[in-house]
């Protein structure tokens, strides 16, 4: 018995990819001019390029839940997603300078970090599982599963 079903990866990828593009749209910074006026700004208004990229991530998420699973697209929307979290954590580690003003990070830059995790754990997900269908041997069940006095391995198997 499989510990995830099959669709796990897929929908952890897809609602992933759903938080990233609400979270573009979220507040992500909150700037305090030294006016003492205090604007929020969302990742949409902030970012004129990295707003389509994110955009775009997130749609070739989604599309990539739907075709047969194979190597090539799991391993592509894991690094998706890996790509999608480093270019928001650098919006988180290095946010906008203004002149003038201190800008902090908001939910919404931590949201869409979330999700961009969430897109790359579902591909992780579905690479593990096809790795054990295709690779039986290599998953060996627990001891609980096996029954008192029960080994995995014959004598002498486990040796290097």
């Amino acid at each position: 018995m499989p510990l995830l079903k099959p669709n796990v990866g897929r929908a952890l990828s897809a609602i992933g990819a759903l938080i990233v593009v609400v979270a573009l749209f979220m507040t992500w910074y909150e700037v305090t001019r030294s006016t003492g006026v205090v604007d929020h700004t969302t990742g949409w208004q902030t970012f004129t390029n990295l707003r389509f990229v994110i955009l775009v991530g997130g749609i070739l998420t989604l599309a990539s839940a739907i075709p047969a699973q194979t190597r090539p697209i799991l391993i592509a929307r894991t690094l998706l997603g890996l790509l999608l979290f480093v270019l928001i954590l650098r919006r988180i580690i290095d946010p906008p300078d203004l002149v003038d003003a201190e800008v902090t990070a908001q939910i919404g830059v931590y949201a869409g970090a979330i999700g961009a995790v969430l897109v790359a754990l579902g591909g992780l997900v579905d690479t593990g599982r096809r790795v054990v269908e295709v690779y039986p041997s290599l998953w060996r069940p627990t001891a609980g599963e096996l029954g008192r006095g029960q080994r995995s391995l014959g004598p002498g198997d486990d040796r290097g």
